[in-house]
């Protein structure tokens, strides 16, 4: 953010020009360009202020004027150092070209000052123009946001309403009607748990504090484990493996369970009946690892690039159902608790999570 090119013609000038400002930023001196070629190497130079003299001006504004339109909407500013008497001459090119001008004899303290202001413009500018692209981003991530929540909404909201239709007619077997009302309660289910990932994205967002409380890790894994197993009613095996002594730490539980159901229901949902999925527990102190490995569809290398964005699926999904909201929600999770977690995986073999927490004592 504070790299200066020299682009003038008389040598002892540059040369002095060169050694005080490099006192105080990063600078790239070009050679003459009265001189054909010398400094032509330089031009493609990246660069976030340009000082220029009247001779060089006169065959490089061209070149200014392409490097400044190449730049836009940021601002690239060219400061012009020039003798009073060369300005009517550079009139044709001044004004299109040059942003701010000092003429010579040159005060070093308002050299600095003028130097000074256009890296400032220029740091506000790029600052900006950050700014803008991330609204951009959030709106577009809003706009798809709504989208597809409300078709996530929609397909459930249908069922509900279509089977409701039907129990009004009061000549259905009872069989029918038990059939019905059990598929309103997966619709209902299936509302609820987008909410409750929606909910969650919005708190990971807010960034709020985490609540640590103890936590025996051991007893907390197998008790999740047979939760899972009895809410989905899979015929998964579900092995936990606990490879140390058992510990109890400060961890936030909600975040943690959010983080471990989501994975294993994940690994559930994407592979074969009858499979079985691995939940391990390892400590490395400072640290506790949990891996979570299945024998499902797996992941390509591609998929795997985008698969914590929000929304994102992976190509081989086909009609398995997911809002893509998912691991997006438990990436925050674990980087909400100072953690980190990584993704291995091949087609057709399986996928391994592994998901590493810091933790900061033990409670005895």
């Amino acid at each position: 953010m504070n790299r200066i090119l020299i682009i003038i013609e008389q040598s002892e000038n540059r040369r002095l020009m060169a050694e005080w400002l490099r006192i105080h930023y990063e600078v790239v001196v070009a050679d003459s360009v009265v001189q054909a070629g010398k400094a032509v190497p330089l031009l493609d130079e990246q660069f976030d202020l340009c000082m220029i003299d009247g001779q060089a001006l006169d065959r490089l504004w061209e070149w200014v004027q392409a490097r400044k339109q190449k730049e836009k909407p940021v601002f690239l500013p060219f400061l012009l150092i020039t003798q009073k008497s060369d300005v009517k001459l550079l009139t044709r090119h001044l004004w299109q070209t040059i942003d701010e001008l000092i003429t010579k004899p040159i005060e070093k303290l308002e050299l600095h000052a003028r130097v000074e202001m256009l890296l400032r413009s220029r740091r506000l500018s790029l600052e900006l123009q950050v700014a803008l692209l991330q609204e951009r981003e959030l709106r577009e991530l809003k706009s798809r946001f709504v989208s597809m929540v409300s078709h996530e909404f929609r397909n459930p909201l249908n069922t509900i309403s279509g089977f409701t239709r039907l129990l009004e007619q009061r000549e259905l077997p009872p069989e029918k009607r038990t059939d019905f009302f059990q598929r309103i309660q997966v619709a209902v289910k299936r509302m609820v748990s987008l909410l409750d990932d929606v909910l969650l994205l919005g708190k990971s967002e807010a960034n709020l504090p985490s609540h640590a409380v103890p936590v025996a890790l051991e007893p907390f894994c197998r008790k999740l484990v047979e939760e899972i197993k009895l809410s989905i009613g899979s015929r998964h095996i579900i092995h936990f493996d606990c490879e140390d002594e058992c510990s109890v730490l400060q961890m936030d539980e909600v975040l943690l369970r959010h983080v471990l159901s989501n994975l294993l229901s994940n690994a559930i949902k994407y592979s074969a009946p009858d499979s079985t999925v691995e939940l391990k527990l390892q400590y490395q102190s400072p640290s506790v690892i949990f891996q979570v490995q299945d024998q499902g569809i797996g992941i390509s290398p591609t998929d795997q690039k985008r698969l914590f964005e929000s929304f994102y699926r992976a190509s081989n999904v086909g009609k398995i159902p997911g809002t893509g909201l998912g691991l997006a929600i438990v990436k925050q999770a674990v980087e909400r608790h100072g953690g980190t977690i990584a993704v291995s995986s091949e087609p057709n073999v399986g996928t391994t999570f592994t998901v590493t927490l810091p933790f900061s004592r033990q409670v005895s």
